[in-house]
């Protein structure tokens, strides 16, 4: 793997690495927050005789940096299995009992967050990861810190355009999942996601959020983002049934062509916008 010549392990305490772990599949990200020339972003491939952790295992020691003294490393579990626990019910003693209430998950260790900067909201992400990864990484990464992927976006979120009156609901597309998050000004009214791997699971998903807070078709806001490119039928027809439809775009601050940056995640490309 040949990565940038600005980027220099000789001062790993210079960047952020991000990891992310996705149902079936592994990619990084390495930045330096104060040198914005420099940015890699890279999806890596398994080996379909290998099992999931044994492929990340092979990873992480065949590319002998992801145990650098980095800054910062973060480990970005990406799935549509957590549970939002507003803090007042939050114990942290009894994470394993709350998020099992909702989603059972064998030999999975559960871990909680509060998602930083999300005005009005006081409430902990619980999700999980097999026990397995987690322990290899811990005892791999230096220092790692493991988020959900919905932490990331929420704070973003929250703080754009919400000086409206209006409700506002936020679609991210990526992978063969959807995210659906709505505000009314800085308060979190729901954060949810969805499989679309279907045809109109997406409109669906998205609708039946619409009717359930419920959102005004004619005065409330939907922002789309992520691939939108892979959901162009779904994106047409909520320009038919919703008034207020826009696509969000980033202006992440580094200095790098944007084919570099296009097919880069939300949830990474947004650490590139602090």
């Amino acid at each position: 793997m040949f990565l940038p010549e600005n980027i220099d392990f000789a001062f790993p305490e210079k960047y952020i690495l991000s990891i992310r772990i996705i149902p079936d599949g592994f990619s990084f990200s390495i930045h330096c927050p104060t040198d914005h020339t420099v940015f890699y972003y890279k999806e890596t491939s398994f080996n379909n005789k290998l099992s999931y952790n044994e492929n990340i295992q092979k990873l992480i020691f065949d590319f002998g940096f992801f145990t650098q003294p980095f800054k910062a490393t973060r480990v970005i579990i990406v799935s549509n299995q957590y549970t939002l626990v507003p803090e007042t019910f939050y114990e942290k003693k009894k994470v394993n009992d709350i998020f099992n209430f909702n989603i059972t998950k064998d030999k999975e260790t559960v871990l909680s967050e509060k998602p930083e900067k999300v005005a009005e909201n006081n409430f902990y992400v619980l999700f999980s990861m097999d026990d397995e990864l987690h322990s290899f990484l811990c005892r791999n990464l230096w220092n790692p810190i493991f988020t959900h992927h919905i932490s990331q976006l929420l704070p973003y979120f929250s703080r754009h355009n919400n000086e409206t009156e209006e409700k506002r609901c936020y679609v991210n597309f990526h992978e063969e999942l959807m995210d659906v998050c709505c505000f009314r000004k800085t308060k979190l009214l729901s954060a949810n996601t969805y499989p679309v791997n279907g045809k109109f699971n997406a409109l669906y998903f998205i609708v039946g959020v619409w009717e359930k807070l419920p959102m005004d078709q004619s005065v409330d806001f939907l922002y789309l983002t992520g691939n939108t490119e892979s959901q162009k039928e779904t994106v047409d027809t909520l320009k038919k049934l919703i008034k207020k439809v826009e696509i969000l775009s980033f202006s992440p601050n580094i200095t790098v062509p944007k084919e570099e940056i296009s097919s880069v995640p939300l949830d990474i490309k947004i650490q590139l916008c602090e």
